[in-house]
């Protein structure tokens, strides 16, 4: 996090607690460990390989930042747009469609292999921040909304790197790289927590680069409320996230509303 963030949260960052979750770090490209890419490929198997087999998803999402989020990264929570959003996710051709409505208005984010484009109540963006932080914003929720399935398919080097518990199940933990990462980094490191027993994505962890004034932070987000979907998919319609570092502290907490395939 960048000073200018830091110095208004002293008080806070000296009674936060350490988070005791392992750190998703970027490796260097590497062959993936087998019994890890297997792990992986059953956890999209059972969420039924929605990144690999639809051309169109279509979701809506409502949620709400926490105040800790909006006062220290407020252009990448952005809450005055950034309350409720419709997004339309083309895997096939790699490109994202998001319109976010808030207090402030409507923002409508596109985003392709070629770049990054805001148009803010009927206005282009220019400012290079807000188009960093838009970049990542849409790159993080493809593998929010697709999980294991996202994964798979844009990550590499998968690892085996311990076990957890969560959400009521033991987790095997992998570790891996997004090459290119989230938004305009080169690449960032992620953590997966695969259910043993239901294979569901139980949570992920990353770091943020793309942004920076994130560049020192990851956060993860944990999935909750799975339901049935269409073509038998399985989708977690509940998300919590949380920053990890360089404090440990509630960060933003949403909802599926809707889901349309294609």
């Amino acid at each position: 996090m960048k000073l200018k963030y830091l110095l208004p949260l002293l008080p806070a960052l000296a009674v936060a607690s350490c988070t005791s979750l392992p750190r998703p770090v970027a490796t260097a490209p590497a062959a993936p460990q087998a019994d890890a890419l297997k792990l992986l490929t059953e956890s999209s198997a059972a969420a039924g390989d929605p990144y690999q087999r639809f051309s169109r998803v279509e979701v809506d999402y409502d949620g709400e930042w926490s105040n800790f989020a909006t006062k220290t990264q407020a252009i990448l929570t952005d809450p005055e747009f950034r309350k409720s959003s419709s997004e339309i996710y083309f895997p096939k051709n790699a490109r994202i469609t998001q319109t976010h409505r808030g207090p402030g208005g409507e923002k409508r984010v596109t985003r392709t292999r070629g770049g990054i484009e805001v148009v803010r109540n009927g206005e282009i963006v220019t400012d290079e921040e807000e188009l960093q932080a838009a970049a990542l914003v849409t790159d993080c929720y493809r593998v929010f909304t697709f999980g294991s399935s996202a994964l798979l398919e844009l990550g590499s080097g998968w690892t085996m790197i311990g076990q957890r518990s969560l959400n009521g199940e033991r987790c095997t933990l992998i570790a891996g790289s997004m090459r290119p990462g989230f938004g305009l980094s080169e690449g960032d490191g992620v953590i997966a927590w695969i259910g043993d027993e239901t294979k569901r994505l139980q949570r992920v962890q990353m770091s943020l680069l793309g942004l920076a004034s994130t560049a020192g932070a990851d956060i993860d987000v944990t999935f909750g409320d799975f339901q049935p979907g269409p073509q038998g998919t399985l989708w977690p319609r509940y998300f919590n996230e949380r920053i990890r570092r360089p404090i440990d502290t509630q960060a933003h907490e949403w909802r599926m509303t809707s889901l349309d395939i294609r």
